[in-house]
Order: C-alpha cells, then structure tokens, then sequence
C-alpha cells in the first residue's frame, strides 16, 4: 500500500482523519504530542487512526465547547484506558456535561461588546467576570457563556453600588462551590462508585444524570426561595 493510499477497516490516514473531523493535520499533531491522543498504528511507512482516535476527538471537542482547559482535557483522557469501548466515552462526556444547557464561545473584546451592546471597560469586565459570564483568557480573548452573558450585562446597568455586585457574587459563589462540593460526594459515592464496580450500567448513569441536573437545579431554586423568604421575615421581626 502506498502512502496516500486509504486505510481499510475504518482506519483514517492523518489527512482523512482531519477531514472527517474537521480538525486541522497541525492540531492533530499537537495533541497527539501532548498525549491526548495514542500513537497511531504504522502500516509500513503510513500512520492509521481508528475509532479509538475519533471518540477520544469528539469528547476533547465536547469538553473544548463545555470550557474545560486542554489541561483539564488531559487528566479525563488519562482515566480513560486507550482500548476503553464507546460506553466509557459516553459516560465520561455525560457525567462532565454542563448542569445549564448550552455551550461556551472564546470572542475577542470587539464581539464582547457588540454581545453585550454597549462598550466594556475594565470595572464593567471585573463585574462580569465576578458574575461568572466571562472568563478572561491569556491571549486577550474571552470565554463567554451565553446564557449568563445577557443575564450579567443587564445587572451591572442597574443602579447598584459596584461593591454590592461584588459582595453578592462572592456569597452566592462561596455557598455554590459548597452546595457543588456536597452533591458531587453524592455522586461518587452513590453512582460512581456502582458504576466502577459494575452494578450500574452506562445507560443507567447516563440516564440518572440527565435527570438529576434539572431536578437538582429546580430543589436549588425552590430551596434559596424559602430561605430568603425566612430571611427577610427574621430581619422585619428584629
């Protein structure tokens, strides 16, 4: 077989590979040299790409559209055993799926703020950020998240103290991060754990999840709602 010639079995040269993915030959490459990706089989002086490759492709993509850092990326892949079948990947992408529908986008300052409709200066950027709808990135650009970005842009319009916004981004973010914390013990220990040990199935957790994110979300809701009721009831009665 020649060196341009195509692979059989389902085996992608590195050119059909990035092809069918639509991932460039140099990222290819690159991933392959930061090790998300297995070294390709050799058939005499030609480089072949299986299935293996193309799930470990789509969950990087998957996980690059959720926000997660290429370090990130690279500690889920190495759970990941390299002969590991579809429903390890399925699962993986499931239980690292976003708990809000929707994805991130990287824009430069200019799209930010023909996104946000008004120009951004730095204290309206720390505001936010602090809101958890923009993430500053080291090459001048931002992860945004769209179905926080209009939400946050409305609110630093308000007449409100900066320092109030502040205030109160960091106490919802400290008792979220503790909320997070709390029902991902659950998870491990109820579902992950099942799961490594074979008494659950991919499907099973796959379907658990789905419906737990929005329940979950609904008893968060519900749950801030009373207590804030009881809170504004205990400061009239001092």
């Amino acid at each position: 077989m020649g060196p341009e010639a195509t692979a059989v079995d389902g085996e992608l040269t590195v050119d059909e590979l990035a092809a069918r993915t639509g991932i460039s030959v140099r990222t290819l490459r690159f991933y392959a040299s930061e090790g998300l990706l297995p070294p390709p089989q050799r058939r005499g002086r030609v480089a072949l790409y299986d299935s293996t490759h193309r799930m470990r492709l789509d969950l990087i993509r998957t996980l690059q559209e959720h926000g997660y850092t290429l370090s990130a990326i690279q500690r889920v892949l190495a759970r990941i055993p390299v002969d590991a079948a579809p429903a390890e990947y399925a699962v993986q992408s499931a239980v690292l799926a976003p708990w809000l529908a929707g994805t991130t986008e990287e824009l430069d300052l200019a799209e930010l703020e023909r996104r946000v409709g008004a120009p951004v200066d730095a204290e309206q950027l720390e505001h936010l950020r602090a809101l958890g709808a923009v993430e500053p990135l080291a090459d001048g650009r931002f992860r945004i998240s769209p179905a926080m970005l209009g939400h946050a842009a409305e609110l630093t319009t308000l007449p409100v103290p900066p320092e109030v916004l502040r205030e109160s981004a960091r106490i919802i973010e400290e008792h979220a991060s503790a909320v997070a914390e709390g029902l991902t013990e659950v998870f491990a220990r109820a579902i992950w754990g099942p799961y490594q040990r074979g008494e659950l199935s991919h499907e099973d957790v796959v379907a658990i999840l789905d419906r737990m994110r929005p329940l979950a979300l609904q008893g968060l809701v519900g749950a801030f709602a009373r207590a804030a009721d009881q809170a504004a009831h205990r400061r009239l009665e001092r």
